[in-house]
């Protein structure tokens, strides 16, 4: 800093900090202040705070910068440290401890140093805050906070040009958590560490504007710590609208979504139901049996990015860019068809919070979700379900896929369940229960990258459809379907239709019906030669010869 500079602070606060001071403070922020990028980019900083007669290292920052539904979404969060190249990224997942607390517009994020690989160095609390951290809020509030009226303090942050920048200011307030100062501030200074300047040490954070921009305002952080301290085990604590709420009840029947809007000024579909898709295409009928829209419209409430909006099936997107959609529903819902139906935008779908033990159909409640790459159902509750059809139709971005917790025992209808994944290259359905499936026509049709797939466990006993079951699986070299019993079997045409990579096939349990249709059941497989069919029946080395 040169003298100019600081002869223009002296001018503005009384008590200036001296350049030697300010050279040092420079010096220790490199490390230990970063720069947030997510929906809205700020600042945050590392310190330690005493948890279970430990230090423990944290991020801090705003919560309006990282909030309820980034945490909620197990969101990666990209930090920008001393001018490093390489940006780095946490993601705020249920193996930390988090806290946020949109009033006091704070959020706390546990840094496992092991893992995260980040740079950082940690600032020190101000002896205040410790010594008051055995007390409650309440209690704290009644003995008053700690007395920093009238103090100097610097606002540390990395300006929108990514360079450290001082910030000196003056405590003109101090009401309850809350921190009232005058200072020189940048903009994009959000979540920025308050220091005091007789000792550089953190007291605060910084949180707006205050009194139409006059002066500023941040959070004491004294406050939000003690409320921290009370987290146990690896959990989260939401305070939201004076409600706490712990990370085992928080999202008890939520569904959160991400979604890539390319363009500016888009209408995007953000739900369906079965009703819905059928007035879409003008069908006066529908099938009473299977009507979710009362159901659907009566209990969901639907936030964008934090905002509560009026119920709708489709949003009108103003800009392009990445969205959070939080959907929490009253009550249990019992059938989600088409519940995310034509969702061509989301990338991500989160279901680990979502209540499912009473729904009986989950028909296309992924049909041509064309973007999405990644579904979290590993908490998933399916044992009452009959209906998976069409389930993920045409998730051609999906890569991988952990259905792990399914309970398939009551499914009946299995068809076209994973047709058109095209970038699935294995599919583990060990866990399945086919015992009662009558339906798996077109189950696993045009999922050209399957390599392999193991169907050892499934009991096809009450199948009566196999048409085009593993059609244009172009990849696939080999299929074992020994164990598949097909009495009951009454179509099997184009079964194996283009298999172009098959040669090799183990049907030696196969029994064909005078009536089963086996019309194209091995049409273009140019691999497949009499001799690598393991069968019993001559029927299917005559179709294979036709």
């Amino acid at each position: 800093m040169n003298s100019n500079r600081k002869e223009k602070y002296k001018s503005l606060f009384p008590e200036p900090v001296s350049l030697k001071g300010t050279e040092t403070i420079i010096e220790q922020m490199n490390n230990s202040i970063c720069r947030i990028y997510n929906n809205v980019k700020g600042n945050g900083f590392f310190t330690k705070i005493p948890y279970n007669s430990k230090l423990l290292p944290v991020l801090i920052t705003t919560n309006n910068i990282i909030n309820q539904d980034d945490i909620q979404n197990n969101k990666i969060i990209s930090l920008y440290i001393n001018n490093d190249k390489n940006i780095k990224t946490i993601k705020l997942d249920n193996n930390r401890l988090m806290y946020t607390n949109e009033k006091l517009n704070v959020t706390i994020i546990e840094i496992i140093e092991n893992k995260d690989n980040l740079k950082n160095k940690y600032l020190e609390l101000d002896n205040d805050i410790i010594n008051n951290l055995n007390l409650n809020r309440i209690n704290l509030i009644k003995k008053e906070s700690p007395n920093y009226l009238n103090e100097s303090i610097y606002v540390m942050n990395y300006s929108n040009k990514k360079d450290i920048f001082v910030s000196f200011g003056k405590l003109l307030h101090i009401k309850k958590e809350e921190i009232i100062y005058k200072s020189n501030i940048k903009e994009g200074s959000f979540g920025s560490p308050i220091l005091l300047a007789n000792n550089q040490k953190l007291i605060g954070i910084h949180n707006g504007n205050y009194k139409q921009y006059k002066d500023y305002k941040g959070s004491l952080l004294i406050y939000s710590l003690i409320e921290f301290s009370k987290i146990k085990n690896k959990s989260t604590i939401i305070e939201k609208e004076g409600k706490k709420i712990y990370n085992n009840e928080m999202l008890i029947n939520n569904i959160i979504c991400e979604l890539n809007i390319k363009e500016d000024e888009q209408e995007i579909r953000i739900i369906n139901s079965y009703e819905q898709s059928f007035r879409e295409r003008r069908f006066i009928k529908y099938n009473k049996k299977n009507e979710n829209e009362k159901e659907i419209k009566e209990n969901c409430e639907i936030r964008i990015n934090g905002k509560l909006i009026p119920f709708s099936y489709f949003y009108y997107f103003d800009k392009k860019g990445i969205y959070t959609i939080i959907y929490n529903f009253k009550n249990y819902l019992t059938k989600t068809n088409y519940l995310f139906s034509e969702c061509s935008s989301f990338t991500n779908i989160n279901l680990s919070y979502f209540n499912t033990e009473n729904i009986i159909n989950m028909s296309k409640m992924f049909n041509n979700c064309t973007s999405l790459n990644n579904i979290n159902l590993s908490n998933i509750n399916t044992k009452n379900v009959t209906n998976m059809s069409y389930m993920f139709y045409e998730c051609q971005s999906l890569v991988k896929i952990n259905l792990s917790n399914f309970n398939t025992k009551n499914v009946t209808n299995m068809s076209y369940m994973f047709s058109g994944c095209s970038l699935l290259s294995e599919i583990n359905l060990s866990n399945f229960n086919t015992n009662n499936v009558n339906n798996m026509g077109v189950m696993f049709s045009r999922c050209s990258s399957l390599i392999n797939i193991n169907l050892s466990n499934f009991n096809t006993n009450k199948v009566t459809n196999m048409s085009y079951m593993f059609n244009s699986c172009s990849s696939l070299v080999y299929i074992d379907l020994s164990n598949f019993s097909t009495k009951n079997v009454t179509d099997m045409s184009n079964m194996f239709n283009k298999c172009s990579s098959l040669n090799e096939l183990n049907l030696s349990n196969f029994i064909i019906n005078d009536d089963t249709d086996m019309t194209h059941m091995f049409h273009k497989c140019e691999k497949l030669t009499k001799e690598k069919i393991n069968t019993y029946d001559i029927k299917i080395l005559n179709e294979l010869e036709y």
